[in-house]
């Protein structure tokens, strides 16, 4: 049966090609379900509060300089000195690993609740291809997820670094490293997203993709840290900069064992690109 629509006089009706469907389409579909959920508001709410509140709080709690140093010998101001020089990113990146919790939450619920509600069988209905699907869940997900990044870390930076030179200590929010710490932590919460997506899609499930998303940012880096600690393994140590959480740490400006930043991003890159690629293998061989 064709869609046209025509006239007794054979003219087609210009609202007829209104049913086409392209990837804007989808995109603009996609942005709709995210935009939609009470779940998302909340989420991304509580990644900004974490990382500006946490950032006010170890700005506010770190003692003044003249303090600091009054406390040690004379011998160890040099060392205190050079530990003071980065109060000012420790501050404000202090709460960039909770606010990657949260997010990587949001980004496995954007694909299991639909799983869970059935959903994605009528978004599958509409685009047969599938991979459409996940692909406008991808972009909104990572654009939003960098947004709401680039602003909160944006303004931890902001209230760290007037508390922090009004005690002494060194920051300039315009300075090269700042802005570029900033535009990193953001761009790393919206590759935490992307990854988690990925997770959610290859295990549709809730509660497995955020063990399993959360198992990786959280959980591994503790294990890892505690086997090296107590065997004392070296390549082990080495290997911990390579893991996502670390590497993403190395991309908001944190020191990550000597790693280069362009490497800190490659390792963030190659753990959201697998768990992408994987998560839409599956979804194209398996049931919805």
């Amino acid at each position: 049966m064709s869609t046209a629509t025509t006239t007794h006089a054979g003219v087609t009706h210009p609202h007829t090609s209104l049913g086409h469907l392209n990837f804007f389409r989808v995109v603009r579909s996609e942005w709709i379900k995210l935009r939609t959920l009470r779940s998302t508001f909340w989420t991304l709410i509580s990644a900004v509060v974490l990382v500006v509140g946490i950032a006010a709080l170890v700005a506010f709690a770190i003692p003044d300089k003249t303090t600091l140093l009054a406390r040690v010998p004379a011998t160890q101001h040099a060392a205190v000195e050079a530990q003071a020089a980065g109060f000012t990113l420790t501050a404000a990146t202090a709460g960039l690993t909770f606010a990657s919790l949260v997010i990587a939450v949001l980004g496995v619920l954007v694909i299991s609740g639909e799983f869970s509600t059935g959903m994605i069988r009528a978004s599958f209905t509409a685009v047969p291809r599938r991979f459409p699907v996940f692909a406008a869940k991808t972009l909104v997900l990572f654009v939003v997820a960098f947004v709401v990044g680039l602003i909160s870390s944006a303004l931890s930076w902001a209230v760290a670094v007037p508390v922090l030179t009004g005690k002494g200590y060194t920051g300039d929010l315009f300075a090269a490293d700042t802005l570029w710490a900033i535009l990193g932590a953001g761009v790393y919460l919206g590759l935490v997203a992307v990854f988690a997506l990925g997770v959610g899609a290859i295990l549709k499930s809730t509660a497995g993709g955020i063990a399993g998303a959360l198992g990786v940012l959280l959980v591994l880096p503790i294990i890892a840290g505690l086997v090296s600690g107590l065997t004392q393994t070296q390549w082990l140590a080495d290997a911990q900069r390579y893991l996502l959480s670390n590497a993403g740490q190395g991309m908001s400006g944190v020191a990550n064992g000597g790693v280069e930043p362009w490497v800190n991003v490659l390792t963030v890159l190659a753990w959201t690109v697998v768990s992408f690629v994987v998560g839409a293998v599956l979804l194209q061989r398996r049931d919805a």
